[in-house]
């Protein structure tokens, strides 16, 4: 975590999650800045929380990579000759690359940030079309975040937040932090509307039974794998949709809740094996994946009739 009143240090920082992006900094003059930023890598998405103590006015460079800027309390606004958007804890600022302009910060605002690269969003896109994308993917510049699907994005990324926060947490375990890169990227691509929407809401063509066979093969041989829906998808040759609907239709579930019972059972042996003074249940737990304790633990009592504790101790 950084905390500094000094121009130059935070511009520097601010350069550091904002790569290869030049950025000018001004303070209202007179007054402290206050700056208090503190980031992470979460598999390949870096998600930040910055808070400046005086109104600020930013000159932003223009963008390889995705950002999504929400408020917790407070204003942003963000403009350029094209697009102009005020942020606030309703509605947050989704940049696309390419675009250069300046914030304006009321004093006192504090921001998650996320920054998504490019290739990651591009690749679980073409993953989801099951075809190659022609143009660059652009999201809308205001991403409402009363709706059910931006509130789901949202509570991924503040259990984000809370485990940067936290020393040897969920993001020290390789495959949860995966699932949380998974997360941000998956649900951004449905949460908010762009270019591709039409064509990510329309209709698509089920596959085979064969097929869904051959995705549980893969998912019970690599459990470990820091799989998304697209990448399994890909595997069989399939669109994300198609593969979903398949699923759907053949087993009355997703592939992802499909993965999550496989990995349930491996939590379940580690659990088995593990020794109460050695191990805990939320290391044993964020070692396959699950990244919310509270649905973990539900989950588990439903299928094994009590809590993972128990098992740990017996």
């Amino acid at each position: 975590m950084l905390r500094t009143s000094d121009l130059g240090q935070a511009t520097e920082a601010l350069e550091r999650v904002l790569p290869r992006i030049p950025v000018r900094l001004r303070a209202r003059e007179g007054r402290r800045l206050g700056m208090l930023m503190n980031a992470a890598d979460v598999g390949g998405v870096t998600a930040s929380y910055l808070k400046f103590g005086t109104d600020v006015h930013m000159v932003v460079g223009e963008t390889e990579s995705y950002y999504v800027n929400v408020p917790q309390h407070g204003r942003t606004l963000w403009r350029n000759e094209r697009v102009q958007v005020s942020s606030s804890p309703l509605v947050a600022a989704v940049l696309s690359p390419g675009i250069r302009g300046e914030v304006v910060w009321d004093g006192g605002c504090a921001q998650l940030c996320v920054m998504l690269p490019s290739d990651h969003l591009h690749r679980e896109l073409e993953r989801h079309l099951d075809r190659s994308i022609a143009e660059p993917l652009l999201f809308e510049p205001a991403m409402n975040l009363r709706t059910p699907t931006a509130m789901g994005w949202l509570a991924t990324l503040r259990l984000v937040y809370e485990e940067i926060e936290r020393p040897n947490g969920l993001l020290s375990h390789r495959l949860a932090a995966k699932t949380f890169e998974n997360l941000l990227v998956d649900s951004l691509l449905l949460a908010q509307s762009n270019n591709y929407t039409d064509a990510l809401t329309s209709p698509v063509q089920s596959g085979s039974s064969r097929t869904v066979r051959a995705a549980i093969e893969l998912l019970e041989a690599q459990p470990q794998r820091a799989w998304s829906v697209g990448e399994l998808a890909g595997e069989v040759h399939l669109s994300a949709r198609a593969l979903q609907q398949a699923f759907a239709r053949t087993l009355n579930t997703s592939p992802m809740r499909y993965l999550r019972q496989v990995r349930l059972a491996r939590v379940h042996a580690d659990l088995l094996d593990a020794s109460p003074e050695q191990a805990t249940v939320a290391e044993v737990a964020a070692r396959w994946g699950f990244v919310h304790h509270g649905h973990f633990a539900a989950a588990y009592r439903d299928r094994y009739g009590h809590p993972p504790v128990v098992t740990l101790r017996s």
